[in-house]
């Protein structure tokens, strides 16, 4: 594991508190995550801040505050983005699957309609309700 930051372990404990963050939604889709489905996603990966992870100056990044409950595909499809890269990301979606031949195929039959769709995610939406406080 040469030249990779070595991460801590999550507790069981602090994964149940980053389950509850959303009440077991997945904080990017929104949608509902067992305790066992759920994958613990930095917000701010490691991996962009390795260097610092490493020498001990980036501990910000264990922080609950910084562990987002994350269902399986959202997690693998951001991977160490930024929120506002993995938003780009899905924005161009349809734009990269149009070069594909089997997705042009389905829109002409009208199996698949595109849908023009701002990327907001759950989390934005849940500003202030996080473990049940309420916005004032």
């Amino acid at each position: 594991m040469s030249g990779q930051a070595k991460r801590k372990r999550i507790t069981t404990t602090q994964r149940m508190k980053v389950w509850q963050k959303y009440n077991g939604h997945c904080a990017y889709c929104g949608c509902e995550i067992t305790l066992e489905e759920m994958q613990v996603d930095h917000m701010e990966s490691i991996y962009r801040h390795e260097k610092d992870y490493i020498a001990g100056k980036a501990e910000y990044l264990d922080d609950i505050k910084n562990y987002m409950p994350a269902c399986r595909m959202c997690n693998f499809y951001k991977m160490t983005y930024t929120p506002e890269q993995f938003r780009q990301r899905l924005q161009t979606m349809t734009e990269r699957l149009e070069k594909q031949f089997i997705y042009r195929l389905a829109k002409k039959y009208g199996t698949v309609k595109e849908q023009e769709k701002k990327i907001v995610f759950y989390f934005e939406t849940m500003k202030g309700k996080e473990n049940g406080e309420t916005k004032e």
